[in-house]
């Protein structure tokens, strides 16, 4: 016998593991108040959007802060619905602000900002999201925690952090979801790093090289890089010693020529590249993006894609015009205000999961098992 497909609700399929039928019901109406909830999604709010009961929001709370399911199952079946409706053509991993006014929710702490060009109470989350032709669709997240909620017995305890997680940097964070999607995805895409002055852009680099995957990261433009060697039918002689290095914006102004020619699309941007050393791994390309006549680029991206691949030109060509989170913000990723890590994730669970169904809800779902 085949496999039978059924149009059913991402809920049903995504919460099948969970073991009691009150959880998988709550996970139902969180969902849906979710995406029929405007504006603040407090969990009165989404409540009231969905069902008259008194007691959903004391219920909801339950849900999400106390009954101990497991999120990581359902972002996986996530992750495998959509990719079951559409192709990644990247994989993005990107920093999320989100401002906070207390000092008491996991992870909670002080920050610059640049887009905001101030510093803020916040929570930073790094977020994967799966980037194709319904945009970009998250399906996994880490929250940074400073040193002092995991050095701190009584944060730990009161955020109730799990014993096996410890401090990691923002680039470690980064490089966990990478490690992440290559394990779950049989043909991985390139990965681009949004790195947006949260993330160290060099040791991500070190990590998705060693790793062996293709990357397009965003980096400063003081990040210090070679000039690679002359190519064509008279190249540089290979014993001749490395260039010195150059700042990368130094290195775009003297050395770029255009990536493309012609008037640039609508909300892309224009483009420069110069052939770079990554260190020890042969050569790279170094690429600009300026939106306007500025000597200086608005955006400097490195990558390991060949240069003769365009994959790389175009996913920073339109990289400008493209905010990360925005999507999943609209939904209620910045309004949970339980403090605990576990509700955290779980509210970003549904979150990317509402995400999803507000996308791709009217597609064909395939049911697991078949008879």
């Amino acid at each position: 016998m085949g496999t039978a497909t059924t149009r059913i609700p991402p809920a049903q399929r995504l919460f099948a593991h969970l073991p009691r039928a009150d959880q998988r019901r709550w996970a139902d109406v969180y969902l849906r108040g979710l995406l029929a909830t405007p504006g603040k999604k407090t969990l009165r709010r989404i409540a009231a959007s969905v069902t008259s009961s008194p007691t959903a929001p004391q219920s909801l709370q339950q849900f999400v802060n106390d009954s101990a399911w497991p999120w990581r199952p359902v972002r996986a079946e996530l992750a495998r619905w959509i990719a079951e409706q559409t192709a990644a053509h990247v994989w993005t991993l990107s920093p999320v602000v989100i401002p906070k006014r207390g000092a008491l929710s996991a992870g909670v702490h002080r920050r610059f900002v640049p887009a905001f060009g101030r510093t803020v109470n916040c929570q930073l989350a790094v977020g994967a999201f799966h980037s194709g032709a319904f945009g970009d669709l998250s399906v996994d997240w880490r929250l940074y925690l400073p040193r002092r909620w995991t050095e701190d017995a009584a944060l730990r305890q009161q955020a109730r952090i799990p014993e096996s997680t410890g401090h990691a940097t923002v680039a470690e964070l980064c490089l966990s979801l990478a490690a992440q999607l290559a394990r779950n995805t049989p043909r991985m895409a390139p990965v681009v790093v949004h790195t947006d002055g949260h993330i160290d852009a060099e040791p991500v680099i070190a990590g998705l090289q060693a790793r062996g995957l293709e990357w397009i990261v965003a980096v400063p433009d003081t990040l210090p890089l070679s000039p690679a060697p002359a190519a064509g039918p008279h190249p540089a002689d290979p014993a001749a010693p490395t260039p010195a290095p150059q700042p990368a914006g130094d290195l775009l102004r003297r050395r770029a020529r255009p990536a493309a020619d012609g008037p640039l699309a609508p909300g892309r941007s224009r483009l420069g590249t110069v052939r770079v050393l990554l260190p020890g791994t042969g050569a790279g390309l170094l690429v600009g993006a300026w939106t306007g006549s500025r000597p200086r680029p608005d955006r400097l991206w490195l990558t390991n894609l060949p240069e003769a691949d365009t994959r790389a030109l175009d996913v920073i060509g339109s990289a400008s015009a493209v905010r990360i989170g925005d999507t999943e913000a609209d939904l209620g990723l910045h309004d949970f205000a339980g403090r605990s890590y576990p509700g955290w994730h779980r509210h970003a669970t549904l979150v990317s999961v509402a995400s999803a169904h507000r996308s791709l809800g009217h597609a064909a779902c395939p049911a697991p098992g078949g008879g």
